[in-house]
């Protein structure tokens, strides 16, 4: 169902991505970048300089004596862990909203980072050209659902009571109520953000690459069947009442071209890298 102009219009309303935030992501992915370089960007930043000198000095990390400076929390922190506190900093603070009891945000937030992460993961796995896009991709999939509870909570809670009752998806429940999906809420905010087409694509493509479509690029195709993990996973929650059968995520893993040992060793690192979200959501 696409999006009529009061939508449109209310999407385009909301804040945009900070541009230092997209500036030191981007830096971040080039090989050339310097610790000096990435930061000077986030001492730009005061807040950002905040939440990764209180991520670095977290007990997740427990660095001898503190730190008290960017750049050597840079240098204990390593680039990609930096790359995605600021990314999940910036997309969770565009939005205000404090979440309802039937959408409580912190599971939606476990759930999107959760995504986000095992989609980076399984990018660099399989040596994609860019894995932070894979993260955002992940992190923003269900970024509609977070739409919809800034502009229309009523339509959120009708639509998970239905998911609820059905036992549904969310997304086949929103078409059964014939109202615009997350998806396109999604990939209406991921254009008015400017973010790259694959990360766009990742938004469109995260259910129809279940349902068998050939022309899903495969970051979107990770990002589904990171979505899908996750859901059996049961990490976090996006008011989705829709139960897969235990075979379903390992047979499309296996249809996306991802050995049984590749996801073996995906979901052992994930389940590593897994243990430092918490200081990660906390410090967002």
């Amino acid at each position: 169902m696409s999006l009529n102009t009061p939508w449109i219009e209310k999407i385009q309303s909301l804040p945009v991505l900070p541009q230092v935030a997209m500036r030191i992501t981007e830096r971040m992915q080039s090989p050339t970048a310097t610790i000096d370089e990435v930061s000077n960007l986030i001492k730009s930043d005061i807040g950002l300089t905040s939440k990764i000198l209180r991520l670095a000095n977290s007990s997740y990390y427990s660095i001898p004596g503190g730190v008290t400076d960017v750049h050597k929390a840079l240098q204990y922190l390593g680039f990609n862990t930096v790359a995605q506190l600021v990314l999940t900093s910036s997309v969770f603070g565009s939005f205000k909203t404090q979440g309802t009891r039937d959408f409580p945000l912190k599971s939606f937030w476990t759930h999107s980072f959760a995504v986000g992460l095992f989609s980076e993961i399984t990018a660099r796995s399989l040596q994609l050209k860019n894995p932070s896009d894979s993260f955002v991709g992940g992190l923003m999939h269900d970024m509609g659902k977070l739409i919809l509870m800034e502009l229309s909570t009523d339509q959120l809670s009708k639509i998970i009571k239905l998911s609820q009752d059905q036992y549904s998806s969310f997304i086949d429940s929103e078409k059964s109520m014939q109202v615009p999906t997350h998806v396109d809420l999604g990939m209406e905010l991921a254009k008015h953000w400017k973010l790259p087409e694959a990360i766009i694509l990742s938004i469109q493509f995260h259910h129809e690459a279940l349902n068998g479509e050939a022309s899903v690029p495969r970051e979107a195709a990770i990002v589904a069947w990171a979505n899908l993990w996750v859901n059996t996973q049961k990490i976090g929650s996006s008011g989705n009442y829709c139960s897969y059968p235990e075979e379903v995520e390992p047979a499309y893993a296996e249809k996306i071209g991802i050995s049984r040992q590749q996801r073996e060793k995906i979901t052992e690192h994930f389940n590593k890298e897994f243990e430092k979200a918490g200081a990660i959501l906390s410090g967002s």
